[in-house]
């Protein structure tokens, strides 16, 4: 870059913005006495330039630098829809008439101010335990509930498969609802992060779709049993929730990305 300082901020402005290029700078200028180990974000940059110059920007977001990212972001997007929250919101009504309760407008009430309440104290259980670790708990919550509301349908207590379809909402209230769209935010630099969004908002609603169209078929065929698959992906993106989501709580996006350039350079050695 030596020589060519002005036509570098040029290109940097164009691609990261203006209130980047100072980063971008101590990035390609680092102190003189550096080690070759604290080069590497350097290249990485460039490569990134490079992506930026040659492909659009959904190859770059599926390159090698945010394969993982990407992954992750729409792994997240599926767990909120696959893990059957919608399921409820459609078709709760079944669950509340089992229970005595013929006005479809109550279970929908209930359901919506149950939905509602958590989302108030969410930003609070965030800021204070960690983005990652609430989305855990919230699911492990939703887990045991489902589990719960399925042995309540099929033992015949009506009124506690109210009680854990609440719960069950209340999980994701305080987790998959208004977290999900703040951690993929997370995940991308500021130059990707629309265009990620993107792709994830088209996989959380063909998610959707298919849980909005099968679900129906499903609970005829299982019956009291219909939240059983629920239970199975509920601890399917437990787990990947568990593997490949970072805590980005509190940090900034270039200490985000860090971590996955470390995670990059684990997984060469």
């Amino acid at each position: 870059m030596k020589g060519r300082r002005e036509e570098a901020r040029e290109q940097i402005v164009r691609l990261y913005g203006e209130e980047n290029v100072h980063v971008a700078f101590a990035w390609l200028e680092p102190a003189e006495k550096v080690d070759v180990e604290s080069a590497n974000p350097d290249e990485e940059l460039i490569e990134e330039v490079a992506l930026k110059e040659s492909g659009s920007t959904i190859s770059v977001l599926f390159s090698k630098m945010f394969l993982r990212q990407m992954l992750t972001a729409i792994g997240l997007c599926c767990a909120q829809q696959l893990t059957g929250i919608n399921a409820v919101f459609y078709y709760s009504s079944d669950i509340f008439k089992k229970a005595g309760i013929s006005d479809d407008r109550v279970g929908t009430l209930i359901i919506d101010i149950v939905n509602v309440l958590p989302t108030f104290f969410s930003g609070w259980l965030a800021t204070k335990y960690g983005n990652r670790k609430m989305t855990l708990v919230g699911m492990v919550i939703m887990f045991i509930s489902a589990v719960c509301m399925t042995i309540a349908l099929v033992t015949g207590v009506q009124a506690l498969s109210i009680v854990f379809t609440a719960t069950y909402v209340a999980g994701f209230g305080i987790s998959l609802g208004p977290l999900l769209w703040v951690v993929v935010a997370d995940l991308f630099p500021d130059s990707l992060r629309a265009s990620a969004s993107s792709i994830c908002i088209f996989c959380n609603w063909t998610s959707n779709l298919i849980v909005g169209i099968s679900y129906p078929y499903i609970a005829d065929a299982l019956d009291d049993y219909g939240f059983v698959p629920f239970v199975c992906t509920l601890a399917v993106f437990y787990l990947f929730v568990f593997k490949m989501v970072p805590e980005t709580s509190g940090l900034t996006s270039e200490e985000i990305q860090a971590g996955f350039r470390a995670l990059r350079k684990l997984n060469k050695n």
